[in-house]
């Protein structure tokens, strides 16, 4: 009976595991529409956090985008606001969402 339970979870993480790598440099981060991607240790894109998501859940508007300061870069997602003169959003860098920059990696690149 266990066996039979087992079965699919196992066949799951073989397919996952199994998959082409996308070629990404493993820890090198990117923006995919509005989710911030980290590139994992066997070359695949997986999410890091998906702005619209954290847009929703803190009632803010937050984009993806590269940050880097202080020794933290990547892409990840930072609040938005709209210049009240000319309508355009820009990128708070001051308010970085918690848990969600790599550190050290230059844009497009690795730690």
């Amino acid at each position: 009976m266990k066996a039979l339970l087992l079965t699919p979870l196992l066949a799951t993480a073989l397919i996952t595991r199994c998959r082409a790598p996308d070629g990404c440099t493993p820890v090198s981060t990117r923006c995919a529409d509005n989710v911030a991607e980290i590139c994992n240790a066997d070359g695949n894109w997986q999410v890091l956090a998906d702005c619209d998501a954290v847009s929703e859940h803190s009632n803010a508007a937050f984009t993806c985008t590269y940050f880097n300061e202080e020794g933290v870069a990547g892409h990840t997602c930072l609040p938005t606001t709209v210049d009240a003169g000319t309508d355009t959003p820009t990128v708070d860098a001051g308010a970085v969402y918690s848990g969600t920059a790599d550190t050290g990696a230059e844009e497009g690149g690795v730690l």
